[in-house]
C-alpha cells in the first residue's frame, strides 16, 4: 500500500475491497488504516506541508556571517547564506525543500539556527 504525501498522525486511509469478504459470497468490504506517523530524529513538521531543521552554528558565523549546509530530506544537502549578526534563534525559510504536495509542489523548509 503506498501513503499519500501529507498524511497525519492518526489520520484514517480507506483501501477500496481490501477488508473481509462479504456474507454469502458477497463482495469484500473496505479496509481502514490508522495511521501512527514516527518522529524523524532530524526532521519535524510544521503544518502539513512544512518541515523544521535546527542547524547548528558556531558564534563567529552567526557574528560575521557564513555558508552552512543544511540537510533536506531525500536530497543532497542546501547551502543557507547566514547573514552577520545573526540572533541565535532566528528561523530562515528555504522555499520548496518540505512535503510534497498531491499538484506537484512542495513545502517548505524552516531551518532554525
Amino acid at each position: 500500500m503506498r501513503l499519500p504525501a501529507g498524511v497525519d498522525d492518526g489520520q484514517r486511509i480507506r483501501v477500496k475491497g481490501r477488508g473481509t469478504p462479504g456474507t454469502n459470497g458477497g463482495p469484500a468490504g473496505d479496509l481502514y488504516v490508522i495511521v501512527h506517523v514516527a518522529p524523524h530524529p532530524v526532521f519535524a513538521r510544521s503544518g502539513k506541508w512544512d518541515l523544521t531543521v535546527k542547524v547548528p552554528i558556531t558564534f563567529p558565523e552567526a557574528a560575521l556571517g557564513a555558508q552552512v549546509k543544511v540537510p533536506v530530506l531525500g536530497g543532497s544537502p542546501v547551502t543557507l547564506r547566514v547573514p552577520e549578526g545573526t540572533q541565535n534563534g532566528r528561523t530562515f525559510r528555504v522555499k520548496g525543500k518540505g512535503v510534497p504536495r498531491k499538484d506537484g509542489t512542495k513545502g517548505d523548509l524552516l531551518v532554525t539556527v
